[in-house]
């Protein structure tokens, strides 16, 4: 993997972080014209194959769009409808995902892939909810927790058992029987709850049989974990910015208080961890297209030590701000929710450091 962007991939990554920093000024009065933006400057589009009306963006350069997005704590449903509900899509066949999938990329649908469940923690594999034969189609019943930025989507992706294993629907939103309840996330998002009760769809609407659904899953989920990586180290990157800046202002016994060694050795050590945490997500994103045993491992190791740097940055930061670091409406405050809300998400570090320990190590 080449650590150095080419010339398009510093475009990019400029052209991004651009339309980020002015949704982010602009505020959340017109969501759907942000979205919009998203996709006239072609991200919606950027991670799917040309094939499929994509532009062949590569892992490298969504991890650079994730890190400018982090950088400008945006707010549009990016990482689940494109790289979560948008690479499931892709991965499946039939007239069905092909049809969500092309709305998606056009920026007229959006879609949320609906994993984790009340008692099942991060073990999407083992999903409690069931779809059974029903006539010539399927009753899908059960419940989905906190399925990020649900509550904007017009179409569910829904692992659910079957005869033979697990395999994975598409369910319109608006889906009699399909409830939504939503909540606020710490960091301003929103997360809902879903139940199924009895929920009559077509046969059609198993966009993935029990044969590929596990492995187009994992994929998905691995490639978005990456990203996630990548949104958390932009963040990092912004938060110690806005820190040095804090420090190197904030006057205490008549100097800067970032004049004192030891705040400047924090400031550090702060640095350190995001460039040992920046390290561990190239080995991530040069492992995606590894055997899927090695890259499972190899995801799960980077965003164990990435959630421990976000959780050791988020707290020097707040720490060096003082009461400043606390506020909401403080910068500071913001990314540090942010942070908080990321380590938890696609695996805490426990979970994870499971996946790393059951495997005996990382790949070589």
């Amino acid at each position: 993997m080449n650590f150095e962007p080419s010339e398009e991939q510093e475009m990019l990554r400029a052209s991004a972080a651009r339309l980020f920093e002015d949704h982010a000024q602009a505020g959340d009065g017109d969501p759907a014209g942000q979205w919009r933006g998203y996709a006239e400057m072609g991200l919606l589009a950027l991670p799917f194959p040309a094939t499929v009306g994509g532009l062949d963006g590569g892992h490298e350069a969504m991890m650079l769009v994730m890190e400018a997005y982090g950088a400008a704590l945006a707010r549009q449903p990016y990482l689940q409808s494109v790289l979560l509900a948008g690479r499931a899509l892709a991965q499946c066949e039939g007239e069905l995902a092909a049809t969500a999938l092309a709305g998606l990329i056009d920026g007229s649908r959006r879609a949320a892939l609906c994993l984790y469940e009340p008692r099942g923690r991060y073990r999407w594999e083992l999903p409690q909810t069931g779809a059974m034969r029903s006539g010539e189609g399927w009753t899908l019943r059960g419940e989905k927790r906190a399925v990020l930025d649900a509550d904007g989507a017009d179409l569910l992706l829904c692992p659910a058992s079957v005869s033979g294993g697990v395999a994975l629907f598409a369910v319109p939103a608006d889906a009699p029987g399909v409830t939504i309840s939503t909540r606020m996330t710490p960091d301003g998002r929103s997360a809902s709850d879903v139940t199924f009760a009895d929920v009559l769809i077509g046969a059609e609407a198993m966009i993935a049989d029990h044969r590929t659904a596990g492995a187009i899953l994992a994929a998905t989920i691995d490639g978005a974990t990456a990203a996630c990586c990548a949104e958390m180290i932009g963040a990092m990157d912004r938060l110690l910015a806005i820190t040095v800046e804090y420090i190197n202002t904030r006057e205490q016994f008549g100097q800067a208080i970032g004049a004192f060694q030891v705040l400047q050795h924090r400031a550090a050590d702060m640095l350190v961890a995001i460039e040992q945490a920046r390290s561990m997500l190239y080995y991530a994103v040069a492992m995606l297209d590894a055997e899927p045993a090695q890259r499972k491992v190899a995801v799960a190791a980077a965003k164990a030590l990435v959630n421990r740097s976000a959780r050791f940055v988020g707290t020097e930061a707040i720490q060096l701000h003082g009461g400043m670091g606390l506020a909401s409406e403080y910068p500071a405050g913001r990314y540090f929710q942010r942070l908080t809300t990321l380590e938890m998400l696609l695996g805490d570090t426990d979970h994870l450091l499971g996946i790393v320990e059951a495997a005996g190590g990382l790949p070589d």
